[in-house]
């Protein structure tokens, strides 16, 4: 019998998701190169574990397989030759591989006639998803506008990522605790954005979970 299937795939994204989340607050805490280059390439095979989560055909997985692979390239020439372009594909490249998954998994948990644990555990997976989208798009912009946010010290973008991802996750539940705040115009537009897909993705998937309940007990 297969260790990944059917029902518990998700489960298996899930937890790869979470593990990205551990792994990149660790790195902030190593002192030593090696072990935070050995802490990349542990986000990259969790990336990999996250692909047995995404079932789609095999067209589209040899598509994702390869996205990884390049993401795994990048990682690699980015610790080999410190080129700033290698800094910006791995976010580009790992924003991509982001958003088809979202888009994978949205289309088997919204769209889905039954709803069992494993749907469950399908939307939150799709809920750290998209909050990862959001923490690399701030990233991105801090890469570009250092002071794009009050609370966020200028930085390495791999310095910058577990705090923008801590700011993501406050954002889209709507905590706002206020220790990081939009600065300039365009990161105040993207917050509002991710604000607002937080509660409307809440909404969406009630609905849609009761929805499927009701018409399996029909």
């Amino acid at each position: 019998m297969a260790i990944v299937h059917e029902k518990n795939h998700f489960i298996w994204l899930t937890i790869s998701m979470i593990g990205l989340m551990i792994t990149g607050a660790i790195t902030t805490e190593v002192p030593d190169n090696w072990t935070l280059e050995l802490l990349e390439f542990i986000s990259v095979a969790l990336l990999f574990l996250s692909l047995l989560g995404l079932r789609t055909n095999r067209k589209f997985a040899k598509g994702l397989l390869i996205l990884v692979g390049l993401i795994l390239t990048t990682v690699v020439a980015r610790n080999t030759t410190q080129m700033y372009y290698f800094e910006f594909s791995y976010l580009t490249l790992l924003l991509l591989f982001m958003f088809i998954a979202a888009w994978l998994v949205g289309s088997q948990v919204l769209l889905t006639g039954k709803v069992d644990l494993n749907i469950i555990v399908g939307s939150v997976a799709l809920y750290i998803i998209i909050g990862y989208i959001f923490s690399i798009f701030y990233t991105l912009l801090l890469e570009f506008r250092p002071m794009a946010f009050k609370g966020i010290e200028v930085a390495a973008w791999y310095d910058n990522l577990p705090t923008t991802t801590y700011f993501s996750f406050v954002t889209l539940t709507t905590l706002g605790y206020g220790d990081i705040s939009p600065a300039i115009p365009l990161a105040q537009v993207i917050v509002i954005l991710e604000a607002v897909t937080g509660m409307f993705y809440l909404a969406a998937i009630v609905a849609s979970l009761i929805g499927s309940m009701k018409l399996e007990q029909k």
